[in-house]
């Protein structure tokens, strides 16, 4: 389930809307049979997760035998994992405390303390001599000055993490961590070469009852293969975890995943959606479709070097209004993916959706309205060849350039559609073909005769080295931790290629990240807001949020789909 990994890894946490819990099943059943998880792709690197670059594989591999602080259900509510108690904010947002449960157990019986969690964080996370993947959450920028996050022990079961500034998102990176063993990570302190090959790291063997299951092979033929932990401090009131083993197999094509599937050696897996229909008809299998944070949008170039008229959102507007988007999620995603009109995923606690205008929706009933929007900026109609068709100032056709990616099907079939939906309204597109690394090189600017290297934002005079117009371009978001969308729509975003600069916008994103945004009630104004000026302004098109599918054979039973599927994976159980 190569896709849920990464999922798993980017969905964030919200316990301020919601109060925490525990577990939450008390339902026991029988712990037996092997769960194997079918993954298309590349296998994690390692399980010394700490030190891994491979997007979250490793550390989801390593969660199995240690668990985090806390995860979220799929209503976002959270789930209390070692901790004993959600983790107290101060009211300036710039401490936190953080209580972990006493019955937590190293492998050699010693108590896991806070004195390890402040340590993972100090020595190893934010050390100098270690490079570590994650370290750039627990740092923060303060007058262009990057300082760590200072973590120090209050007891043996409580820690306090300080901050210089305030960052509401900051709550949900501290429920994910995961501890390692002062104990013995202090021999390997200070040299990269010995903790990297460190056995204990490697084999994670000093896990005790932090985890579900414990590792026992991972090698090509047999995958990843870890055994029921009967220790594990969750299964002493319920005991899980309900199956004896857990693999992971990996797999370079979807068609040996698929195949395994049918003949059931294949718990679960991730399908493409056009067999999604044939496992729902198979009558053996349970097919889930699940929201995620992927998003597909068309940029509209609002610099100099595009077509003036995407300066007015007047013909953002209208070019939204028109390209259909129940036909682009019924052809390109044969029906699995639902209408963006927002950068917050509509599953997410933030999304308002009374805010935002549901363009492209209906526009053949639209039609007429997108003229006479582009109309109202001042471009006119005239008649070329029977067709009636905006022109420029000289008279002639307005054709706009559209960059597309040679070498991805999917964009073509893409640019095609949107073509079909402007030529109805007068436009038209000349694409530009070109590779993936010549695509994104033609959208990196700088200011003409300036020294500046070239990026994504070099202000609002910056241009890029070819003229474009609009752009198929895709991103992701994290339902609960919006604040990654500043780099795309603030002023100063380093990714906000398409020249979008409102003031405003600016201003609530720095808004959000105050004290301010501390207050649940507060955060979800200020993104309604946020929402509602985008809607308006239209910088992109938001065109679909699309969606995973996940076969389960039908005898697995205790999962509950949703946008975190995996987070109650210790009470799945053979039927």
């Amino acid at each position: 389930m190569k896709k849920i990994i990464y999922l798993a890894a980017v969905i964030a946490i919200f316990s301020m809307l919601l109060p925490a819990c525990t577990a939450g099943q008390q339902q026991s059943h029988v712990a037996k049979g092997t769960f194997t998880e079918g993954v298309l792709g590349e296998d994690a690197q390692t399980l010394n997760w700490i030190i891994a670059t491979d997007g979250g594989a490793s550390k989801r591999y390593a969660s199995f035998i240690v668990d985090p602080l806390a995860v979220f259900d799929n209503q976002f509510k959270l789930q209390l994992r070692c901790l004993a108690k959600d983790i107290e904010v101060s009211s300036d947002g710039l401490a936190y405390t953080v209580t972990i449960r006493n019955d937590l157990k190293w492998s050699d019986g010693s108590s896991v303390t806070a004195d390890d969690y402040v340590y993972t964080l100090k020595n190893i996370m934010l050390a100098d001599w270690l490079q570590c993947a994650d370290k750039a959450k627990w740092q923060e920028v303060v007058d262009n000055q990057t300082y760590p996050v200072s973590p120090e022990r209050l007891s043996d079961t409580s820690f306090k993490i300080v901050r210089r500034s305030v960052d509401p998102d900051f709550l949900y990176t501290i429920y994910d961590l995961m501890p390692y063993p002062k104990s013995i990570a202090v021999h390997y302190e200070n040299n990269k070469d010995n903790f990297t090959a460190a056995p204990e790291f490697v084999n994670m063997n000093y896990a005790g009852n932090m985890g579900a299951y414990i590792p026992t092979a991972w090698n090509a033929s047999d995958g990843f293969v870890l055994r029921r932990n009967s220790d594990y401090y969750l299964g002493k009131e319920t005991g899980v975890p309900y199956f004896e083993k857990y693999v992971i197999k990996t797999s370079g094509l979807q068609q040996q995943i698929n195949d395994g599937l049918t003949a059931g050696q294949i718990s679960s897996a991730y399908i493409q959606p056009q067999d999604a229909n044939t496992y729902r008809s198979q009558g053996t299998t349970s097919v889930y479709t699940i929201p995620t944070g992927f998003y597909v949008y068309l940029a509209y170039n609002q610099r100099d070097n595009g077509w003036a008229g995407l300066k007015d959102a007047r013909v953002r507007q209208a070019i939204s209004m028109i390209i259909d988007k129940p036909a682009v999620i019924q052809v390109m995603y044969q029906g699995f993916s639902v209408p963006a009109f927002s950068f917050i995923p509509p599953y997410s606690p933030w999304y308002d959706q009374s805010v935002v205008n549901k363009y492209g929706m209906s526009p053949a009933a639209d039609r007429q309205k997108a003229i006479d929007l582009i109309k109202s900026a001042g471009y006119e109609q005239k008649e070329v060849d029977g067709k009636m068709v905006f022109v420029d100032k000289d008279g002639n056709p307005i054709k706009l350039n559209f960059p597309v990616d040679m070498g991805s099907d999917f964009e073509q079939n893409l640019a095609i559609l949107i073509r079909q939906n402007l030529l109805g309204i007068g436009l038209d597109i000349t694409p530009k073909f070109s590779p993936r690394d010549m695509l994104y090189a033609g959208l990196l600017n700088k200011v003409p005769g300036s020294d500046q290297q070239p990026s994504f934002n070099n202000g609002p005079k910056a241009v890029g080295s070819q003229p474009w117009d609009l752009a198929i371009l895709s991103s992701h978001a994290n339902p609960l931790a919006l604040e990654g969308s500043s780099d795309f729509f603030s002023p100063d975003g380093k990714f906000n290629l398409f020249g979008y600069f409102n003031d405003n916008v600016g201003a609530l994103y720095k808004k959000a990240r105050s004290a301010e945004g501390l207050s649940p009630e507060s955060r979800k104004q200020i993104y309604s807001q946020l929402s509602k000026i985008m809607s308006d302004d239209q910088p992109v098109d938001f065109l679909v949020f699309y969606s995973d599918n996940y076969v389960f054979q039908s005898s697995v039973k205790g999962v509950e789909p949703g946008p975190n599927i995996l987070y109650n994976y210790q009470f799945w159980y053979f039927q």
